[in-house]
């Protein structure tokens, strides 16, 4: 029966990772479905006689419909404060966003660029990493790339060298706790985004001086290749305004923006309710007409929903998978053929090939599908879940903006008009390099 549980599990996850690289439905509907399928599996097999209970050790020995109501119930209150992060977070950083104060960031800082390729590169690292502290890396690409893109092409830069440097930028800025896959990592541990981030941040700012790094290396290559030397006089170093541009609380937004940082930083609240309390100060100080306020929250909200409902059936995939016991019978049945000795090479393994596996990967499908199975067989060497979502996050998450299965990045390339496949060619070594510097630099300092 074991073996028949441990099957099925790796069935299951497969056949979600199926749905979701085809693109045949969205992730919730995948987890949901796929989850409830085993579920029913489980509970015939209990009909006809077998101890599918006894195997899972629940109460009374017995699979039966009221354990499946408790087990969905516990997957899905193990991501509910996730979930709610994600949506506060969003909601914030879209008010934030329709006011105009990253405009007017931006545009100040494209009112001080020259001619000079330098200047251009290190600032589009500067760019692209403060317009995606919201998370959203389409609603980045959309911002930068036709802000910079008529700069690059001026200087006689390639698109691509403009892609690289973004994707590389946003991938390290992912790993904020309202970033997509740190969530995703933490709901699968059951730890709260914030306590996971703190372990991070260190990670995080070794990859943006790796970012500014790699932005200096492209600027020289760009040098060499006859780059730079033209007049940028006649171009208009500016972000169009939204249609909600308000200007008039630039500092009040800062600070609003700095106290809700400082509240996460401090852990006095749960991290969603520092993002509550700020959407409530920041909306009607914005907006204080009702109407207004609604279409701004309209605007951003059908993202937040859908990750939200995302979430949610992955609580319900996490309770019927990993809260029932079938985890771990995967993580034996992998056990019994794998070596003692390749143990605790297994977190570092991970890693390195998080890029290449980030091309095939999408963001669910990894976190969702692989990252449990990883989790179960570590546990059994003894290995902190934190440290894999630690190491999969991070290395992930350097390759997320080059992946073809993450929409954004076909937003990207439509938008710069550079082929999916030039951009992972220019671009894939140099993020697998980050990747692995930033593993390393975790090992050195003991986070892993």
């Amino acid at each position: 029966m074991d073996i028949f549980l441990a099957l099925l599990g790796f069935i299951g996850l497969g056949l979600i990772v199926y749905l979701l690289l085809k693109e045949y439905t969205s992730p919730a509907l995948a987890f949901i479905s796929v989850s409830l399928i085993c579920a029913c599996i489980l509970l015939l097999m209990q009909k006809l006689g077998f101890n599918v209970g006894e195997s899972l050790g629940v109460k009374g020995g017995e699979f039966n419909l009221k354990i499946l109501k408790t087990l969905i119930k516990d997957g899905v209150k193990s991501v509910s404060d996730t979930a709610a992060l994600f949506v506060f977070s969003i909601l914030f950083f879209s008010v934030l966003n329709a006011s105009g104060f990253f405009t007017r960031i931006i545009n100040f800082l494209l009112s001080k660029m020259s001619a000079n390729v330098y200047k251009v590169t290190i600032l589009t690292v500067f760019i692209a990493s403060l317009v995606h502290l919201d998370g959203s890396g389409a609603a980045t690409f959309l911002i930068v790339v036709p802000a910079l893109l008529p700069i690059y092409e001026r200087l006689n830069m390639k698109a691509s060298s403009l892609l690289l440097i973004c994707a590389a930028s946003m991938g390290i800025m992912n790993v904020l706790p309202w970033g997509g896959p740190t969530l995703r990592a933490a709901s699968n541990i059951q730890m709260e985004a914030n306590t996971l981030y703190f372990m991070l941040y260190p990670i995080q700012i070794i990859g943006l001086i790796l970012a500014l790094a790699l932005a200096i290396i492209i600027a020289r290559i760009e040098i060499k290749r006859g780059a730079g030397n033209v007049n940028l006089d006649n171009i208009n170093l500016s972000v169009k305004e939204s249609e909600f541009e308000n200007n008039k609380f630039f500092f009040a937004n800062m600070f609003i923006l700095f106290f809700v940082i400082g509240l996460l930083i401090s852990g006095a609240l749960p991290s969603y309710v520092c993002f509550m309390v700020g959407l409530c100060i920041i909306l009607p100080l914005n907006y204080p007409n009702l109407k207004i306020a609604k279409k701004v929250l309209d605007s951003s909200s059908s993202s937040a929903i859908m990750m939200y409902i995302t979430l949610l059936g992955a609580g319900i995939l996490i309770g019927i998978f990993e809260k029932s016991g079938i985890m771990n019978k995967m993580g034996a049945l992998i056990l019994n053929y794998l070596p003692s000795y390749m143990g605790a090479y297994i977190p570092m393994m991970v890693g390195i090939l998080a890029v290449p596996m980030a091309i095939i990967f999408c963001t669910d499908s990894y976190f969702y599908g692989v990252m449990p199975i990883v989790l179960s067989v570590t546990k059994a060497f003894g290995i902190e879940p934190s440290v894999i979502a630690i190491i999969m996050v991070v290395a992930r998450n350097c390759a997320t903006f080059i992946s073809p299965v993450v929409p954004a990045t076909l937003l990207g390339c439509g938008l710069a008009n550079v082929s999916i496949k030039e951009h992972i060619k220019t671009s894939f070594f140099y993020i697998w390099g980050i990747s692995i510097i930033c593993l390393v630099f975790a090992k050195f300092i003991n986070i892993i």
